[in-house]
């Protein structure tokens, strides 16, 4: 995880240090809330005693807090370390009913496991428009590193592997995109809305009594996020 963090951490460095010289720069620390949309394509568990195609995941929405702080370099360009921390519930899919015990096809749709997502991400942002505009619209390109931690089996995972289940899933580190908009409220106050995505891949590896079992995950997340701004 530290070296996967370093990436973020040179950059944040080097960014920040490049705001030294500008001027009229300003802070701007944000807090709201985020609705994630974990749009995840996952392939079938895979491992001993398990049938083939038989199981898979999906992850519904989620809310959570959002934080940010964000960092101009001149009038029109911003570093922006942003950070969220949803709890995903892993929801059961059975696609092959006849390949499995009644008891555990019943259990089609019921939340397994439960899951922390940690996704620090780096922007760099280009704000259109002149610094005095009351709505600036900005887009975003950077990089996301998501780490997986708070990780615990269900019961019903626990039957479903046949007992008490551990489960890993391995840290990611793609790029990001976000769009949004800020409105100016007056003084050092500002509301901002904005949408983002990033690539995040992880495989997830369930340890259960010693077997081994394994699912690929892809999510392509879609982030709304409305928070509140105080610059300084």
């Amino acid at each position: 995880m530290k070296a996967a963090l370093l990436p973020l951490s040179i950059a944040l460095a080097l960014t920040w240090g490049a705001s030294g010289s500008a001027l009229a720069q300003s802070t701007t620390l944000k807090l709201g809330g985020l609705w994630l949309d974990p749009r995840a394509s996952t392939s079938t568990l895979s491992g001993p005693f398990t049938p083939v195609d038989a199981l898979s995941l999906k992850f519904p929405s989620q809310t959570t807090l959002y934080l940010s702080a964000a960092r101009d370099i001149n009038e029109h360009w911003e570093a922006e370390l942003a950070l969220s921390a949803p709890t995903l519930d892993m929801t059961l899919v059975v696609l092959k009913p006849a390949a499995l015990s009644g008891s555990t096809a019943a259990l089609d749709g019921a939340v397994v496991a439960k899951v922390r997502q940690v996704s620090p991400t780096l922007f760099v942002n280009y704000k259109l428009g002149d610094s005095s505009n009351p709505f600036r619209p900005f887009v975003g390109l950077g990089v996301n590193y998501t780490f997986f931690d708070n990780a615990d089996s269900t019961g019903a995972y626990d039957s479903v592997n046949g007992g008490p289940t551990s489960l890993k899933l391995d840290d990611s580190l793609g790029l990001a995109l976000q769009l949004g908009v800020t409105a100016k409220l007056g003084g050092p106050w500002s509301i901002t809305g904005s949408w983002s995505t990033a690539q995040v891949k992880t495989k997830l590896t369930t340890n259960t009594l010693g077997l081994q079992r394994t699912m690929d995950i892809t999510f392509r997340p879609s982030v709304f996020i409305i928070s509140a701004g105080y610059s300084f």
